[in-house]
């Protein structure tokens, strides 16, 4: 019998995006179940050789595309608009399955509306959905009078994600945190698959922190991901800077797009250290030469974290907020910081206690490799995925 055969829609390397190493790293085994053509943003071709080797691999034409060639057509859609108004194009004129990446997609039209211009058409969606609100919400983007409503708590009431939802003939979501709120505004089948973790690369630990300038005395504190207002940084750094420890290193890795770092961090110079932009492989290794690991996320947009997932898969004490898809994480796996007005002090409490207690980081870190490997493997997320979109296709009853 042959394999189903389906087109995923997705953001691939050379862009940078979270969800451009989702799909690269998910493919190999979902192309286990199914046989995959994959279409691609026609500005970029695929850096991947892999994908060049074992894919199909189309450019984009909404010309030439022909859904009744698939018995799914898979689309990942997240909220940077550079990766995924191509996906959004397709979805459009060919509905099909949504992955879900971000709850809240104030951001993606936000910055198609700057890009592609037809204010009118984004005024009337906002005002679509929210009414007089949804128009406050648009001129305020025009205007950029106020903080834009998806870097404040309101995100989650105002996500503008009803178009997608509306086009979607299923979802797939990452987290209950979000099932929830998409199951109380809409009525399209909806499954939860937990993202997946990465696959364990082998360092040695004492040439991963040479190669990181950092010696056995030092206490080495890393995040990683790309830089966003709600990751806290500003909050972290005064807490690192509280703590006074000679010992510390506080390293951010990760793409600024917005020039978040540029202009807080110069009295911290001597103890904060910005890489900016890593490949997987060097992300993995600066993981591996930590001590432990910072992933807060305030205010969430729904988001889930695959750079938690990393540094849980490496065995990483973390700390997170204790809000969204984080809450989901059993107690013992990771750290949960409240984001109220103690959030601070209760950073630089927890990051003294981790720092003098050894076994307690380590602990912890044990505790978290062992969940994500048993509830987070590859594999498995990637059952879950055929078993959906099996039940989901153009042939399921």
């Amino acid at each position: 019998m042959n394999p189903m055969k389906i087109a995923v829609f997705s953001p691939l390397h050379p862009i940078r995006s979270g969800i451009s190493d989702y799909t690269e790293l998910m493919l190999p085994s979902l192309q286990k179940h199914f046989e995959i053509d994959l279409y691609f943003d026609p500005r970029y071709g695929p850096t991947n050789p892999l994908l060049r080797s074992d894919f199909q691999l189309f450019p984009f034409d909404p010309a030439s595309f022909e859904p009744s060639n698939y018995e799914a057509i898979v689309y990942h859609m997240g909220n940077y608009y550079p990766a995924h108004h191509f996906v959004y194009d397709a979805l459009k004129k060919f509905p099909g399955i949504v992955v879900l990446h971000d709850f809240v997609l104030q951001g993606f039209y936000a910055r198609r509306y700057e890009v592609e211009g037809h204010y009118g058409e984004y005024e009337g969606l906002e005002a679509k959905y929210y009414g007089e609100k949804g128009r406050q919400i648009a001129q305020t983007v025009a205007e950029r009078i106020t903080i834009p409503v998806w870097e404040t708590e309101e995100a989650l009431e105002f996500p503008l994600n009803e178009e997608i939802l509306e086009l979607a003939t299923a979802v797939i979501v990452h987290s209950d945190f979000v099932k929830k709120r998409i199951q109380e505004k809409a009525t399209k089948p909806v499954g939860k698959i937990n993202q997946y973790a990465p696959h364990l690369r082998s360092f040695v630990r004492e040439v991963a922190r040479s190669e990181w300038g950092v010696g056995n005395e030092h206490i080495l504190i890393s995040s990683c991901g790309f830089v966003n207002k709600n990751k806290r940084y500003d909050l972290i750094v005064s807490a690192i800077e509280e703590l006074n420890d000679p010992r510390v290193v506080y390293m951010i890795a990760g793409e600024d797009r917005g020039g978040l770092l540029k202009n807080g961090l110069e009295d911290a110079r001597s103890r904060i250290q910005v890489q900016g932009y890593l490949s997987p492989e060097k992300m993995d290794s600066l993981i591996a030469a930590s001590d432990l690991c910072i992933n807060l996320r305030y205010p969430t947009m729904g988001e889930s974290s695959a750079s938690l997932l990393r540094q849980m898969t490496y065995g990483k004490a973390t700390l997170v907020t204790n809000c969204g898809s984080y809450m989901e994480f059993p107690d013992y796996s990771v750290l949960k910081i409240d984001p109220d007005i103690d959030e601070r002090a209760m950073v630089r409490r927890v990051l003294a206690a981790l720092i003098e207690d050894r076994d307690f980081r380590q602990s912890i870190g044990r505790e978290a490799a062992e969940f994500v490997q048993k509830e987070c493997h590859l594999d498995k997320c990637a059952r879950e995925y055929a078993a959906f979109i099996q039940a989901h296709s153009r042939s399921s009853p």
